[in-house]
């Protein structure tokens, strides 16, 4: 068994089609990454509101001669309430959700090679198939540094039974949802729902990398670059020791955010850590 190579279902995704001649252009003033027109390659972006907090983390994979769009569920409808609200003439349109799987393999140790589907460029996509089931694959960073990637394929028993016995036979096993908790609070990998929610700004969740800082405007560009510019950042993500840590967990100014049994990932004032 491969100890350090595992595999999740990320069962809390939305993959949604995109159409249309101008969603590079819209996209590219709603969101803090530059998002690329070229083709087969994947860009990991943030949408915010006005005052630079979380609206949603997407991933789009530019595939010709449409795009997917990788959400967050209990982002889903505040995202498109979001863009429709900012959408007026543009040509672009967002299908409702597929009936599409999301796969990510990853490692613990950030160092470890992950061309299980042979050598893969990272943001590049890839069309392979696995026994009768065809996929389109990635590879990124996402993972707080640590490599993923993220497979796409038909969301039924039987390519699923096929991709699951293929990553087993590679000593490739599913990481349990409590191991995967405790693996992501001791690497500090934020996700939906608990670290990246509407109280909070990509900057205070350490995702400045998802922000592309020489682009044009976007939606709380104005608040991000303020506060990255005069170091106004007045919270952090931390994990702390539940024992040891324990006067600064019960403190006012921090938020404990995601939890588990010896340590924790917290959202703390500076006042406090400094």
């Amino acid at each position: 068994m491969n100890d350090s190579i595992h595999f999740i279902f990320q069962n809390d995704l939305v993959i949604t089609e995109i159409k249309g001649d101008d969603f590079t252009d819209l996209f590219n003033r709603l969101s803090t990454n530059n998002i690329s027109d070229q083709t087969n390659l994947v860009t990991d972006s943030i949408f915010t509101n006005e005052n630079g907090r979380f609206i949603d983390v997407v991933s789009i994979w530019s595939i010709a001669p449409n795009s997917f769009m990788i959400s967050n569920s209990l982002n889903h409808d505040d995202l498109l309430s979001w863009i429709n609200k900012y959408t007026f003439e543009e040509d672009i349109s967002i299908s409702e959700p597929l009936e599409k799987k999301v796969i990510s393999i990853f490692s613990s140790n950030k160092d470890n090679n992950l061309n299980i589907f042979g050598e893969v460029k990272e943001n590049e996509i890839v069309n392979k198939k696995v026994g009768d089931v065809e996929l389109i694959l990635a590879k990124t960073s996402f993972f707080n540094g640590h490599q993923t990637v993220n497979l796409i394929f038909n969301n039924d028993s039987k390519s699923i039974q096929s991709i699951e016995s293929y990553l087993n036979s590679q000593d490739i096993l599913e990481m349990e949802d409590c191991q995967f908790n405790s693996f992501r609070i001791k690497n500090m990998i934020p996700i939906c729902g608990k670290e990246i929610i509407n109280s909070y700004n990509p900057l205070e969740i350490g995702m400045s990398h998802l922000i592309d800082f020489d682009k044009g405007c976007y939606i709380g560009q104005e608040v991000i670059a303020r506060l990255d510019t005069y170091d106004k950042i007045q919270r952090k993500l931390l994990m702390l020791d539940n024992e040891k840590d324990s006067i600064i967990i019960s403190s006012k100014g921090c938020d404990v955010t995601s939890l588990d049994d010896a340590y924790c990932l917290a959202v703390v004032k500076k006042s406090i850590f400094n």
